[in-house]
């Protein structure tokens, strides 16, 4: 085992993890910006729908008209987000669009983030492990915790919560005290996904259903916002978490001799003879 090369990689993993952060909330940033634009465009076609039918008009084309805009006034708020049309332009599917770009790169790098943040969770574990700190949570539970349906909404915040106690140098009696940097992280995680999922939820039923919940696209556009703005905040918190275990780990670990972590073996039945 060489545990200063094993720091050594939780450092750069950590840095990578920070790197990605940013790069995810500045693409989310201005995904919100470029979806705020497109929600004034769709209000300004609104209304260009609403003076058409306070001013009717027999030139040629215009029933025409009418039709196509007051179709798009008819439909569900849903269908501004379902048909793409979150971004703004009318040709705002285009490859080279910039909100199609951004959305690629917030794309590409929240999948990067989650590898780079695994791989860190995996390695931060495995050092307890190597120093021969017995821990409820070794680096394969951890890593799984994220990936278990409905168990995953509660243990990956009890495994890093032990893993920043244990790499402060905390004994088995204070490795699942509060943590609060633990505690924000996990709370936009869980409130930023349910709210985040009762939209796609309202998104299908209104697509797959006859029931549509007319809500205002303003409305449904400040939600969601709220919603990715608590997980772009919990991306910064995990970095931030990232960067303070790290620093601890690299204190303390090295001071702590490393020992063998035994088996514990099946205790063999005995027999008391009483005669």
């Amino acid at each position: 085992m060489d545990l200063d090369k094993n720091l050594r990689t939780l450092r750069k993993t950590s840095l990578v993890v920070t790197v990605l952060s940013f790069v995810v909330i500045i693409a989310g940033l201005v995904q919100l910006g470029l979806g705020g634009i497109a929600v004034k465009q769709e209000y300004e076609r609104i209304a260009e729908v609403e003076a058409m039918i306070g001013q009717p008009s027999n030139y040629y084309g215009y029933q025409r008209q009418y039709r196509e805009l007051q179709a798009r006034y008819n439909r569900s708020s849903s269908a501004f987000f379902l048909e793409g049309r979150f971004l703004p332009s009318d040709e705002s599917l285009e490859p080279d669009a910039p909100g199609v770009i951004t959305f690629g790169v917030l794309l590409a790098s929240t999948l990067a983030f989650l590898v780079a943040a695994m791989m860190w969770v995996w390695r931060a574990h495995a050092n307890l492990r190597d120093v021969g700190i017995r821990a409820k949570y070794g680096p394969g539970r951890a890593v799984s915790s994220y990936l278990i349906p409905l168990a995953n909404l509660m243990l990956p915040f009890e495994a890093m919560r032990e893993l920043y106690n244990r790499s402060e140098g905390e004994g088995d009696d204070f490795a699942h005290s509060t943590v609060e940097n633990v505690t924000a992280w996990w709370t936009s995680v869980i409130v930023g996904l349910l709210i985040l999922s009762a939209m796609i939820v309202k998104f299908a039923l209104d697509a797959a259903t006859n029931l549509i919940i007319m809500t205002p696209i303003w409305m449904e556009f400040v939600i969601l916002s709220f919603a990715i703005i608590l997980l772009l905040g919990s991306a910064y918190l995990f970095a931030n978490l990232t960067r303070k275990i790290t620093q601890a780990q690299m204190e303390i670990l090295p001071q702590i001799e490393p020992q063998v972590i035994e088996e514990e073996a099946p205790s063999r039945p005995t027999v008391n003879i009483i005669g």
